[in-house]
């Protein structure tokens, strides 16, 4: 069997997406061993090995420099693409919330609320 842990948080700072480097450090596995192993004490050693990467956008306030620990909704009211809505910055309340946000998704794209 096959079982997946994490995932781990890399802050990074690029001045473009093409700047982004999606490899994957292979010693970030160490990290994680001390915390498996308070759950799964016989994991044994160099079982670990790295499957994917990605970039989940943060919210920045520009004035303060700030990470806003909250999410937005930014749906053809605000980039006139019909059909298109943004959800960005959700992480919790995002599980708790998922279907008001759905009715607020459906709002914005015209289809009415309260279906969820």
């Amino acid at each position: 069997g096959q079982a997946r842990f994490g995932p781990d948080v890399e802050w990074i700072d690029v001045a473009s997406s093409d700047d982004i480097n999606y490899t994957v450090d292979s010693a970030r596995a160490e990290s994680f061993y001390d915390e498996i192993r308070k759950y799964w004490p016989n994991l044994p050693d160099i079982s670990l090995s790295p499957d994917y990467s990605g970039v989940r956008p943060k919210l920045l306030d520009v004035r303060t420099n700030n990470i806003v620990y909250d999410f937005t909704i930014l749906g053809p009211e605000t980039h006139n693409i019909e059909g298109l809505v943004h959800l960005l910055g959700i992480e919790s309340p995002g599980l708790t919330s998922s279907l008001e946000i759905a009715n607020v998704v459906l709002e914005r794209l015209g289809i009415g609320n309260n279906h969820c």
